[in-house]
């Protein structure tokens, strides 16, 4: 297999970015929070993957891999737990979509203090450029919601491209005013584009106090575009398919030690159909699918280069904790490789071309498929909606000059919930718990900062009596200490709920269920989920 192979040994971990020497002591540090769309757990270097990612590569190997960080199986559901420390259930609002409407009609609730609210009482200037996706209504937007300065788009999906594919409103705002498509730039590309708004706000409030900027991209969600001149930068590296890219992805994280409990392929079953049973224009179709796939994902690291760059430049980042993670597993949609069912998820609208030789441009819509989203989960089980650890585990890291952790892989247990409590520490600040909030009833948090155990002032992140619970209807999971209870079903097979139970710890990859041998603990676990997650 043609792969390019960057950054898979140990050379970058004593590199610190040039930010040697004491960190400021009396100074809140900046906060850079990046948020990847559908990214695979093995998809950059640092994790395993052939994908040229330099600059993310640099800041993780210098900084701590967080190998055992858990998001939610979905994007909104994510973006809740991170913006409220706190699980799913309660925290969406639901009502009546207006006719014709294919845009959610949920929202974040307001009866939570979220993060950027919280950050701008503790004296942060608050950026945000990227994807939204917790409401679209007058006060629920970011502007209104704890951004001093935002560029959004404030749906779930959207063209990368200036492009509406859908006609019910205009996806994007900046300081909460509407931008109509026609009003954008001629060569809007959405990485690149929130990339430049970000650095214009980051320029615009130089000298004026610590900032904390929300990056949420939207790379690599499909649909797979790209700038044309980096469509072809891949070309020919995936044809031999994603069972030979799953094996390279799992020994090479392997060597780096990224994978937990050092997991290998010995149980794993994929779901996908070999590559060698498909046929020679369906093995065409996925292997360019991924290619377009690979250059997004080269084009996200060079945005964030850019940002770096920036931070070096100006002297801001010796002071700046940056974290970056996916939103969750990779996507193993089949848009352009095979046709939807109607009502399942996003339909493609009827104008769209996608002809072969227009895909990865405008106007196209497709996805790589559920066999190279396997390559970039495996061995753990699962990919993005799914609440299996290859849907729930997500590549993260977080890099800030003289943490206790650095250069390290960290396996302890952290979700995308610690992240409002980590940051808000980081601030020197705390949530002000349940009670009133700027003139409403807010709910308090679950999650634990991480702050000082990277710090080397605490040996643990949660405490073993603590627990993590996830919701998706009937369905749901729970973790607490080493163990996890899930009744995910697997995909096609039909019949009553059964509740499984895994030792994540030396089972990662949920082989073995062993909720026959410890019944008393499902019952256990079972009645902490129905009791304060669902």
């Amino acid at each position: 297999m043609k792969v390019r192979v960057i950054l898979l040994g140990g050379a970058l971990f004593g590199i610190l970015l040039g930010c040697s020497g004491d960190t400021p002591g009396s100074q809140q540090p900046n906060i850079l929070f990046i948020v990847a769309d559908d990214l695979g757990f093995t998809d950059i270097g640092a994790f395993g993957g052939e994908i040229s990612t330099p600059n993310l590569d640099e800041l993780a190997f210098a900084g701590v891999r967080l190998n055992n960080f858990h998001t939610d199986r979905a994007c909104q559901q994510t973006r809740i737990m991170m913006m409220t420390g706190r699980g799913v259930s309660g925290a969406l609002e639901y009502f009546p979509p207006a006719e014709g409407s294919r845009e959610r009609r949920n929202r974040l609730s307001l009866n939570w203090a979220i993060l950027p609210e919280l950050l701008q009482d503790a004296g942060y200037h608050t950026y945000m450029a990227g994807k939204w996706d917790l409401g679209i209504e007058e006060g629920y937007t970011p502007a209104t919601r704890g951004f001093d300065r935002s560029f959004v788009q404030l749906g779930a999906s959207a063209s990368h491209f200036a492009e509406n594919f859908w006609d019910d409103y205009s996806l994007y705002e900046s300081d909460g005013e509407p931008v109509e498509y026609q009003d954008m730039p001629n060569d809007f590309y959405s990485t690149n584009y929130y990339t430049q708004k970000m650095l214009e706000f980051l320029e615009s409030g130089v000298d004026q106090g610590p900032w904390f900027a929300y990056l949420p991209y939207t790379t690599p969600h499909w649909p797979l575009q790209v700038p044309e001149n980096e469509l072809d930068h891949y070309a020919g590296q995936y044809d031999e398919g994603y069972d030979v890219l799953r094996s390279f992805r799992v020994n090479s994280a392997n060597q780096l030690g990224v994978i937990p409990g050092g997991l290998n392929l010995e149980n794993f079953e994929p779901a996908a159909v070999p590559w060698e049973e498909l046929s020679v224009e369906e093995q065409v179709k996925y292997s360019r699918a991924q290619e377009i796939y690979a250059a997004m994902v080269s084009n996200l690291d060079t945005n964030i280069g850019r940002l770096v760059s920036y931070l070096r430049d100006s002297g801001q980042l010796e002071n700046t904790v940056i974290m970056f993670t996916s939103d969750h597993g990779a996507s193993s949609g089949e848009f352009g490789q095979r046709p939807t069912t109607p009502g399942m998820g996003p339909q493609i609208p009827s104008f769209i071309d996608n002809s072969f030789g227009n895909w990865g441009q405008p106007n196209s819509f497709i996805d790589h498929g559920q066999g190279f989203a396997e390559a970039a989960t495996a061995p753990l089980k699962g990919y993005k909606g799914r609440i299996s650890e290859g849907g729930l585990r997500a590549a993260a890291f977080i890099h800030f000059p003289d943490l206790a952790v650095s250069g390290s892989i960290d396996g302890s247990f952290m979700t995308i919930m610690d992240v409002l409590p980590t940051f808000l520490d980081i601030a020197g600040t705390t949530h002000p718990g349940p009670g009133d909030y700027r003139g409403r009833k807010i709910e308090g948090i679950a999650g634990r900062s991480a702050w000082p155990y990277l710090n080397g002032e605490a040996e643990t992140i949660r405490l073993p009596t603590d627990s993590a619970g996830w919701v998706q209807g009937e369905l749901g999971a729970l973790i607490k200490d080493n163990y996890k209870i899930t009744n995910e079903r697997v995909p096609g097979v039909d019949g009553p709920l059964s509740w499984q139970l895994y030792d994540i710890m030396s089972d990662p990859g949920e082989t073995q269920d062993l909720a026959s041998q410890y019944p008393e603990l499902v019952s256990e676990l079972l009645a902490e989920w129905e009791t304060n997650w669902r």
